[in-house]
């Protein structure tokens, strides 16, 4: 297969990638030697399939209607709110479920695999991973953050699901239970990500 390589950009993904370039993550994944990893870094080179015609990634795709109607913006906006509520009711129903290393449901959930569940059942796929997740949807601000958000502490290492009010939804560590807890402080942030469907 005939490829183009590419320079990764912060905040790309394997998804993100294949969807705009008409392909899908296990080609890449192949075609980059990844095995099973989603795992990708600014910076790092990327071979991309040529046969799906990569966009030219110096200039931004041109918009599907050039003036978008007020309706349009609004129901997209209701589609995403409507999204991430329903990653936040399934987080709320596995509160008090245990904490399990590389859980993902019924036995338990280590924080990423809560927060990808979480997601799922909005219809939204997440990568497995915290290190993965922290480059999922785009960049956004702890004063920007809405229900859904996700926010990344433990230098990298840690992922909870923002429910709004100061609030957060985890899988705080072996021994405990997916819990709510209070936003945690800023200085142990590294990323809040905004999640879109």
């Amino acid at each position: 297969m005939a490829t183009k390589k590419v320079t990764l950009r912060p905040g790309d993904t394997l998804y993100a990638l294949a969807g705009s370039h008409g392909t899908t993550v296990k080609t890449l994944q192949r075609l980059n030697e990844l095995g099973t990893s989603t795992l990708i870094y600014a910076g790092d080179t990327l071979r991309l399939p040529l046969s799906t015609g990569p966009v030219d990634r110096a200039k931004p795709a041109p918009p599907e209607d050039p003036a978008p109607s007020s309706g349009a913006k609004t129901r997209k906006q209701a589609v995403g709110k409507s999204a991430a509520q329903a990653a936040v009711t399934f987080a709320r129903s596995q509160v008090g479920k245990p904490y399990v290393w590389g859980g993902t449901g019924s036995r338990g959930y280590d924080c990423s695999g809560l927060v990808m569940r979480a997601w799922e059942a909005a219809g939204v796929k997440l990568p497995r991973t915290t290190w993965s997740q922290v480059h999922a949807g785009k960049a956004t601000t702890r004063a920007q953050l809405v229900p859904g958000d996700l926010v990344i502490t433990n230098r990298g290492g840690h992922v909870q699901l923002y429910i709004g009010d100061g609030e957060v939804i985890h899988a705080p560590g072996s021994g405990r239970s997916v819990t709510v807890a209070p936003l945690t402080d800023t200085s142990q942030v590294v990323s809040y990500r905004h999640v879109t469907p």
